[in-house]
């Protein structure tokens, strides 16, 4: 039975005290904040602490957050590495799949960082301009979850599934789309399962992101990909990646398409994963129901729970 690294989405407004911490007292964690830091022109302070970018251009605060919290995640990755700790599966939501494709070998870190940095994150008008969002929906299970965002929900998309919650009594869906449709649906659904967003002004994971996904396609063209060393298990479908040309248009797909933790977990499963560390500050502490046991590093102190978790659940590492 095998480790599995898995890696969170984007958090518009993570805490960064346990990447400051790993900064602090580790220098090659300096050394991926540098090199992000000169691949960008962004300074280190700045992606280190997303409150420090809380003002200017909001599209470029979006990729601000994303090159930063990647970095931050590489950084626990090769910490863990280092100690030993080393996965045969890895894997990832939205940003996190990229940067897991990152740590299975299927492109460099400079690129990784270059395409994340050039990424489409504009609000791209539609129908006279409404205004996009985000919502978080606990669904009961006593109903069917697709009535959130059925044909008789208007400008309402399922953007993510992450599965149960842990007493398994709803599924937590992320849904995008119109602001205005995503309110009416709050609104009209059971009081307290649905929260809108109005910090996220994009739809992200939805069809209204088609302009973005086809600026992806040409950029990712131009970047080389390879084959994936580890077993890069995919979160868009339930899928392990083989082939350079699947990352690539994993890379694509993941614009405009819903995740889903349920794909990205099952796969792990099927894969052997026998426990699975969630890698930086990305996925909130036992929101979710996972198929295996999984444990959090999001900062230093966690580093000996983790490895507490290798020997109890008697983790095969494979060799470097």
């Amino acid at each position: 039975m095998a480790l599995a690294f898995m890696f969170g989405s984007n958090q518009f407004n993570y805490q960064p005290d346990g990447i400051l911490e790993f900064y602090d007292g580790n220098s090659s964690v300096r050394d991926t904040f540098h090199d992000v830091a000169k691949w960008t022109g962004v300074d280190v302070e700045t992606l280190l602490r997303a409150d420090v970018a809380a003002e200017g251009d909001p599209e470029h605060q979006v990729r601000i957050n994303l090159v930063g919290l990647a970095a931050a995640q590489l950084s626990i990755h090769d910490i863990l590495v280092e100690k030993g700790i080393r996965p045969a599966i890895v894997g990832g939501l939205s940003l996190g799949g990229l940067v897991a494709s990152c740590v299975a070998g299927a492109l460099s870190r400079e690129d990784l960082i270059s395409l994340l940095f050039r990424s489409n994150q504009r609000f791209e008008p539609h129908q006279d301009g409404r205004p996009q969002a985000a919502a978080t929906v606990f669904a009961s299970l006593d109903g069917d979850p697709a009535w959130y965002y059925g044909d008789e929900h208007e400008g309402v998309w399922l953007g993510g599934d992450f599965g149960l919650e842990p007493t398994g009594r709803s599924r937590v869906l992320m849904l995008a789309g119109y602001r205005d449709a995503l309110e009416k649906l709050r609104d009209a659904a059971p009081e307290h399962t649905v929260t809108v967003s109005y910090d996220v002004d994009v739809a992200v994971h939805t069809p209204l992101r088609e302009a973005a996904r086809e600026e992806t396609r040409q950029q990712v063209s131009e970047v080389a990909f390879a084959a994936p060393r580890l077993k890069l298990c995919s979160s868009i479908q339930q899928q392990t990646l083989t082939t350079a040309e699947e990352v690539r248009e994993m890379f694509v797909r993941n614009v405009a398409e819903p995740m889903s933790m349920v794909h990205l977990a099952e796969g792990m499963k099927h894969e052997g994963a026998q426990l699975a560390l969630v890698v930086g500050p990305s996925l909130i502490k036992d929101l979710l129901r996972f198929p295996f046991p999984v444990g959090y590093v999001d900062r230093p102190g966690a580093i000996p729970e983790a490895v507490s978790a290798l020997f109890e659940h008697g983790v095969d590492i494979p060799d470097s």
